[in-house]
């Protein structure tokens, strides 16, 4: 079973970053709305698919701690994958 508390770190970090990521993205917004440039626009598409990953992996985050707690009526296979993926829990005497 995943750590709980590694889960909810996880969350709030990522939850965290996502909001910086956004800001940054309206930010640049305004920037490019302002002086529209080449470097202000790659910086939305930046921050934009930043904020994208963030918000999947967030997803992710949630679905392992709902696991972690029990309360899923039915499993996902994508969510599964990549959640025992991002919260690997390995035995003690595992030798990797």
């Amino acid at each position: 079973m995943h750590s709980l508390r590694q889960i909810q770190v996880c969350k709030w970090v990522g939850t965290l970053l996502a909001v910086g990521v956004l800001s940054t993205a309206f930010g640049r917004w305004n920037a490019f709305k302002a002086a529209p440039t080449a470097a202000s626009y790659a910086g939305i598409i930046l921050a934009l698919t930043a904020f994208l990953l963030l918000m999947a992996s967030l997803a992710v985050v949630v679905y392992a701690e709902e696991k972690a707690r029990g309360r899923l009526s039915r499993t996902r296979p994508f969510f599964d994958r990549w959640s025992d993926r991002f919260f690997l829990k390995r035995d003690e005497h595992d030798p990797r």
